[in-house]
């Protein structure tokens, strides 16, 4: 006869499957945090070292940012003036301008044409 608190044998397998699964399962999420521990480890040390390269472009004090806008607005004006200089810059504002002027023309056709027609179709239907 069996007692309460005892377990049968295919109880005690049937326990032992569960704890089976659900230590893989714990074993595959131990692998997974480990896996994102390692990837965060990873990122914080890239963010260290954007740091410090960030923190060399940071001005100590005011004179010294007001220096770095300065050269970047040279080197911004220059850029502009070297694209002003552009002669491929010159021909496409050329063209486009080109362009511009014959849309206008036929626009100013289209309309000329229009005014004829109708003018002619009146002239036909009044005569």
């Amino acid at each position: 006869m069996k007692n309460q608190n005892e377990l049968t044998i295919s109880e005690a397998q049937k326990l032992i499957s569960e704890l089976k699964a659900s230590i893989l399962k714990l074993d595959e999420l131990n692998n997974k945090s480990l896996t994102n521990i390692k990837e965060l480890e990873n990122l914080n040390q890239k963010l260290e070292n954007y740091s410090s390269i960030l923190s060399k472009f940071e001005p100590k004090d005011e004179k010294e940012m007001v220096q770095a806008y300065s050269h970047y607005l040279s080197f911004l004006a220059q850029k502009i003036e070297d694209l002003s200089k552009n002669q491929d810059l010159k021909k496409i504002e050329r063209i486009i301008d080109i362009s511009e002027r014959i849309i206008n023309l036929s626009v100013i056709k289209v309309a000329v044409i229009v005014a004829v027609v109708t003018t002619g179709i009146n002239f036909i239907i009044f005569k």
